[in-house]
């Protein structure tokens, strides 16, 4: 029988990057840049970029952050999962050669909504706000990378990548110009995800779907939500409608683990032909999405069976 009362649990946020506490897994500055623009990331040798586009590919559940079933409590495990349909977009893996036209690698489906909790209107209906990530310039838009265990208590083969800009003095920051969003909440406390609206912090390439926690975890089977990230989506695991996507039962899902670790062998192995090991990210700007919503919270069986 595992033991869950570990002090590794409790301090510790299973579902939340933000909760993570990514300073113990990554070493890389957290400070807000000082600098209004942030140096363009310019690829000038053989490469290999993951390129986030704004095609959507289908549909899929998502976890709701900030709802009271997503707090630090390791006990809210037990409960019910909330969760809304969001859609998936197209993602290429792809080596990018000075001298020859880019190769993609694989096409991916991933998530770029983050859907955070705000609370309930008079008439009882739920509201929710959609903290993705956008950059601020839409030609400023490819990031460096710094590879990290992630989630935390998956097994240590589970990786994820945290985006970073550069800084006018070529430092790296994981602090990153975008698209501002509002703490303020007509529904509840103000939010803190983002203390400066126009800069967003610890957006990362990780796991999405739904996912196993490694044994000394009990193998708990949770749903990736996002307060910023891109989550990786096995295509058995994009539905074509909504109504589909809200069909989907845990205990009946398909589990994201092993093509994940697909996924990041990939990158690892393609990451050689960089002369400095590096992997980046470039991000299509979208011209349009919405912010704050009406939604129907999907209730998910609860992580520990």
């Amino acid at each position: 029988m595992c033991d869950f009362s570990s002090s590794e649990f409790e301090s510790v946020v299973i579902t939340s990057p933000s909760g993570r506490k990514l300073c113990r897994v990554s070493h890389r500055d957290t400070t807000v840049s000082s600098d209004q623009v942030a140096k363009k990331v310019l690829i000038s040798d053989k490469s290999v970029r993951l390129q986030i586009t704004t095609e959507k590919t289908g549909f899929t559940l998502q976890k709701v952050y900030g709802h009271p079933n997503t707090s630090g409590n390791f006990q809210k495990f037990w409960d019910w999962q909330p969760a809304v349909v969001v859609p998936t977009y197209r993602a290429n893996l792809t080596v990018y050669d000075p001298k020859k036209e880019d190769r993609v690698v694989s096409q991916l489906d991933l998530t770029r909504d983050a859907t955070y909790y705000l609370g309930r209107d008079s008439s009882g209906r739920d509201w929710c706000r959609n903290i993705a990530f956008e950059p601020q310039d839409a030609n400023n838009n490819v990031y460096i990378t710094d590879e990290v265990h992630f989630p935390p208590l998956a097994d240590p083969i589970i990786k994820g990548y945290i985006l970073m800009e550069l800084e006018k003095n070529n430092k790296p920051s994981r602090s990153l110009h975008a698209e501002p969003v509002s703490m303020k909440n007509p529904y509840g406390p103000e939010l803190t995800i983002r203390p400066l609206g126009n800069i967003a912090h610890d957006c990362l390439f990780h796991i999405g779907g739904f996912y196993e926690a490694r044994i000394s975890a009990g193998h708990a089977k949770w749903l990736g939500g996002s307060e910023g990230c891109f989550a990786f989506i096995p295509k058995e695991s994009v539905s074509k409608t909504e109504n589909d996507a809200a069909k989907v039962a845990a205990n009946t899902e398909f589990y994201s683990n092993k093509k994940w670790v697909s996924v990041t062998d990939s990158i690892d192995a393609h990451r050689k032909l960089d002369s400095k090991n590096r992997f980046f990210v470039e991000l299509a700007k979208r011209s349009s999405f919405s912010r704050d919503s009406c939604v129907e919270i999907i209730k998910i069986a609860r992580a520990f069976p």
